[in-house]
């Protein structure tokens, strides 16, 4: 694997020093994740840093009932560094689930490491800075989802902004993630195909 030309094509690298890219390179880790293989499983500790080079993800947790709930579900085209939800706040429960929904190559970094190597590379401070911009502007948007879009516009504006996601998640996972039942999403997806061929006609 051409290490320098894969960070060269993942997005958030691409305004990167050839020297920077060459840092991030010696402090990676490559990892490749079988499709359901898990990277984080509840109460296991997790120091690390990570980016999507390409496949895609789910981050979930188990409610008291046992039922999960999808919090993120990143992919090549969307991803940021990322890291195990409860780190951003140092959370010692450690209840999330890092899985592979398809077959992905991630590269990891450990967290103590890169963010040290930030404060001394101006281009990879930015690029953090902005993933963890990136990160809470989806959670922002989720939230306003919930509070105020109706479902079937949630799933429409889904659609729209991920069509990679759309073609190689198990709906199940789409709908927990937009909050609606396997069954609602089957109707709504069978609506939005009866309109388009309609508007075809």
């Amino acid at each position: 694997m051409d290490l320098y030309k894969t960070f060269r094509n993942i997005v958030f690298f691409q305004d990167l020093s050839d020297e920077e890219i060459n840092v991030l390179i010696k402090m990676s880790t490559s990892k490749f994740l079988r499709k359901k293989e898990k990277l984080v499983a509840p109460g296991q500790s997790f120091n690390h840093l990570f980016i999507l080079s390409n496949g895609l993800l789910r981050c979930f947790f188990d409610d008291e009932n046992g039922i999960e709930t999808n919090l993120f579900l990143p992919s090549e085209k969307e991803a940021a560094i990322m890291e195990s939800p409860e780190s951003y706040l140092n959370e010692e429960e450690k209840k999330y689930t890092i899985e592979a929904v398809i077959d992905s190559q991630i590269f990891l970094f450990n967290k103590s490491e890169f963010e040290e190597t930030a404060f001394q590379y101006k281009g990879i401070y930015t690029m953090y800075l902005r993933s963890l911009k990136q990160i809470i502007g989806t959670l922002k948007v989720r939230t306003e989802q919930f509070c105020s879009s109706s479902p079937h516009l949630r799933y429409e504006e889904f659609l729209e902004n991920r069509p990679f996601t759309t073609q190689n998640a198990n709906r199940k996972y789409i709908a927990n993630f937009l909050g609606i039942t396997p069954n609602s999403l089957s109707r709504m997806t069978a609506r939005i195909h009866k309109k388009r061929n309609e508007r075809k006609k």
